[in-house]
């Protein structure tokens, strides 16, 4: 992807604004990142049945990484902004939850631009070491 332009810098700040202006979404992100543990999707539906708030809580950030797969992949977004800050947007954990509820909704492509996303990511790392 071609260096990020001002026109991406602004779009990654309003995203980026309005993320952290929302409580929701704050708690949302320390939940999945501090909290939610669960390594299945059967151990996770029992925890956290639908309304719950941890389900709320999953949908908010797989929705949220939704948005930036699905801006990143069309090239409308930098990936280099969004990789840089955010990583792999927390797919790891994701992974095994979003792979559930496609079974379970019967929507096999369900979250999948934050999936495409994350799996660029490794080789965005390996071409982008740390700065320090």
């Amino acid at each position: 992807m071609a260096k990020p332009t001002k026109e991406d810098a602004s779009l990654f700040l309003q995203i980026f604004i309005a993320a952290t202006a929302d409580k929701d979404y704050q708690n949302a992100t320390r939940w999945l990142a501090f909290e939610m543990n669960e390594t299945n999707y059967d151990d996770f539906r029992k925890k956290y049945p639908r309304g719950s708030e941890g389900a709320k809580n999953f949908m908010k950030i797989g929705n949220y990484a939704e948005v930036l797969g699905t801006l990143v992949n069309r090239e409308l977004l930098s990936e280099d902004l969004v990789f840089e800050m955010w990583g792999d947007l927390l797919w790891d954990k994701a992974k095994p939850i979003v792979y559930g509820l496609r079974k379970d909704l019967a929507m096999p492509r369900f979250l999948e631009n934050y999936e495409v996303c994350a799996m660029k990511y490794p080789k965005w790392a390996e071409n982008n070491p740390p700065k320090v």
